[in-house]
């Protein structure tokens, strides 16, 4: 019975490691899908993308966007109250692939159940990519935080 229950035991921390794995895979794909199609030129794709991968609240969620100069002077925060929240998010996607469209993952890590990445384009511009998920499976994504920055 002893030997069973030991059995037992290690087979539930196997599959438990399986399976953590296996999120932080999806995790990493989602961004991954997420940079590859920052650089296409596609609402109707960008669009697909948000669709295929975002959560439902996500989804729904309004358009929020806080823009600071580097002077701290000026700080504008707009949010959208738009019908067609697929739509204004399909903007943020435009002004992200005219930041990012042509550029290069310089890092990618799991940090405490997130993903961390950080793009930088031709002319030096970086982008601390921050996207958290859903706990359950198929591990959406629920937020998408970006910090630009010039080097």
């Amino acid at each position: 019975m002893l030997h069973a229950m030991k059995n037992l035991l290690l087979l539930i921390c196997v599959f438990a490691f399986v399976a953590q794995d296996k999120k932080k895979t999806i995790m990493e794909n989602r961004a991954r899908e997420l940079h590859r199609v920052i650089g296409v030129k596609d609402k109707e794709l960008w669009k697909k993308f948000m669709r295929d991968n975002y959560s439902k609240a996500m989804l729904e969620k309004p358009v929020k966007s806080n823009i600071e100069t580097d002077e701290k002077e000026s700080t504008t925060s707009a949010t959208t109250e738009s019908a067609d929240q697929l739509e204004e998010k399909a903007k943020v996607f435009e002004r992200l692939h005219g930041n990012f469209g042509s550029s290069k993952i310089v890092s990618i890590k799991n940090v405490k159940e997130r993903i961390e990445m950080i793009l930088e384009n031709e002319s030096g511009l970086r982008g601390d990519f921050t996207l958290t998920f859903e706990d359950q499976s198929p591990f959406l994504i629920n937020r998408i935080a970006v910090e630009i920055n010039e080097r």
